[in-house]
């Protein structure tokens, strides 16, 4: 008896611990969000985007980058890509800008409901299969291709889709946008079914909230992944630079020549390397802060205008 009661006492106290320590969690995290939720409260940006029903604070930044920049022409019947889109501020931006006869496409891995008059899908931009669906978009949109195989019931290329859900060539996600494919951009518009894009604008990494649907690990784990910054600056540096790379390849692959092209990195010691890559692909290249940025924060946006005729992958990553 002596020994049950010695057990009882000691699973007591253990599980006293615990929740203990769990109450210091939560006050912990609670203490962290009451701050933030003070900052967005007093943040000037934050408000003045509710009153204009924009997505995010982040849409002004867009819009002070094509103020200085002139990405985006009215009614120039642009086609934009927006990678890592949600929670869908800068495809707001993108899409007033260039008007109605423009198109804008957002891509983010996570689920994510459009703005009006904006088209998404829900996919990973490291795959090439990504790149060939987004071609795709636009050819519905602008120059649908005859030789184009439809699926009877399911539309465009379901056994891609089907096979991207497989899992079947994990291994090759990064390897296959790495090819040496290039384009012979001579003639722009005898290439716009390979190259249909005017404007690439990135912001992946921009944390946001769930707040509809239902948490699975296939949608929700590249959450803490992809989308979040962890406070570690150079373990965010280092994650930026890769999502950079990706829009990078994508714009390599997707984007016209004399495109323009946006992308947000969070500062650290790789910032020149990836610059140097950027020259290698447009013909000039600015780093902007903009106003809307907070001055703590380490992010910063690269713009590259002029993307050149011919352009190597494996010449500009190596």
């Amino acid at each position: 008896m002596a020994l049950v009661r010695e057990f009882a006492i000691r699973f007591s106290i253990g599980e006293f611990r615990g929740v203990h320590g769990q109450i210091r969690q939560i006050r912990c995290n609670s203490s962290s969000q009451n701050r933030w939720l003070k900052r967005q409260s007093n943040d000037y940006y934050t408000r003045e985007a509710k009153i204009r029903d924009l997505r995010s604070r982040a849409a002004f930044k867009l819009m002070e980058i094509d103020d200085k920049f002139r990405l985006f022409a009215k009614n120039g019947s642009q086609r934009v890509l927006d990678l890592g889109f949600a929670p869908g501020a800068w495809s707001q931006v993108a899409k007033d800008r260039i008007g109605f006869n423009g198109v804008v496409l957002g891509v983010d891995i996570l689920p994510c409901e459009p703005p009006s008059g904006v088209s998404s899908i829900q996919a990973n931009i490291l795959s090439k299969k990504t790149h060939e669906l987004i071609r795709l978009f636009f050819f519905k949109h602008f120059e649908l291709n005859h030789d184009d195989k439809l699926h009877p019931d399911k539309g465009y290329f379901q056994h891609m889709l089907e096979e991207e859900l497989t899992h079947k060539e994990d291994f090759r996600t990064y390897k296959e946008v790495f090819t040496t494919d290039t384009f012979d951009d001579s003639v722009a518009a005898e290439q716009s079914h390979k190259l249909p894009i005017d404007v690439i604008i990135s912001d992946m990494y921009e944390p946001w909230i769930q707040t509809s649907g239902f948490w699975n690990n296939l949608t929700n784990f590249p959450y803490y992944r992809m989308a979040n910054t962890s406070g570690l600056a150079i373990r965010d540096h280092y994650q930026s630079i890769d999502l950079g790379d990706a829009a990078l390849i994508t714009a390599i692959d997707l984007l016209k020549p004399m495109g323009s092209f946006v992308c947000k990195l969070y500062t650290g010691k790789e910032d020149k390397l990836f610059e140097n890559r950027l020259r290698k692909v447009f013909k000039k290249v600015s780093r902007i802060k903009p106003d809307a940025c907070r001055t703590e924060s380490k992010e910063i946006y690269f713009v590259g205008l002029g993307k050149r005729a011919k352009t190597n992958k494996i010449d500009v990553f190596s």
